[in-house]
């Protein structure tokens, strides 16, 4: 085998070894879930039947990311932790369980193929830490009720809840998200259940 050719398979084999140890000396990051709540009964309204829509949101919460607000309106992620799925699907599988656990009838999702009289669209607007205001876990929902009989919104409210957090262990922050998001997802099911 000439020089050269050696030379060029240590150098791939170099570039091999720095590649995989890029891949694997990284900590994995600690994968979180959020809870649902578990709501006594209520009583509706009507018996319409609605369904609850994958939450919209900006592309910053759209992912499998724990967002932290920084002074100055930076975004950042917290690097050793990560959501289940990502942001939206899971909030909205956790708010079709608290509906659920209140007894809620005639609730699902809109591939469930239902005869749909609602729409409950909602919208994540924060969902994060802002260590700006002294780590404080802020979960932010706006609502909308869409009567799809008329195609018309005929209600709308935003939401929010506050917990305090400290940014260490790594789930002393995510505990405090899920406080927060249990709070607004227990306000939404009231209204819901009024307004529908």
């Amino acid at each position: 085998m000439n020089k050269t050719r050696r030379a060029f398979l240590a150098a791939g084999a170099s570039g091999l070894a720095l590649t995989l140890a890029g891949c694997f000396g990284g900590r994995p990051p600690i994968t979180f879930d959020l809870d649902s709540v578990n709501h006594s009964p209520l009583s509706r309204r009507s018996s319409r039947v609605v369904v609850i829509t994958l939450p919209k949101t900006v592309q910053t919460f759209d992912s499998q990311r724990v967002v932290v607000r920084e002074p100055g309106n930076i975004l950042s992620y917290l690097p050793e932790a990560q959501w289940s799925d990502t942001l939206p699907r899971l909030v909205q599988t956790r708010m079709l369980q608290t509906f659920e656990s209140s007894n809620f009838p005639n609730i699902g999702r809109p591939d469930d193929q239902l005869a749909v009289d609602v729409t409950l669209a909602t919208e994540i607007r924060a969902f994060e830490i802002d260590v700006a205001r002294g780590n404080i876990a802020t979960v932010t929902m706006n609502a909308k009720l869409v009567d799809e009989r008329r195609g018309r919104i005929f209600a709308s409210k935003s939401f929010t809840a506050e917990r305090a957090a400290t940014m260490s262990p790594t789930a002393a922050p995510i505990a405090a998200l899920d406080e927060a998001l249990q709070d607004v997802m227990s306000q939404i099911l009231v209204w819901t259940a009024r307004t529908a």
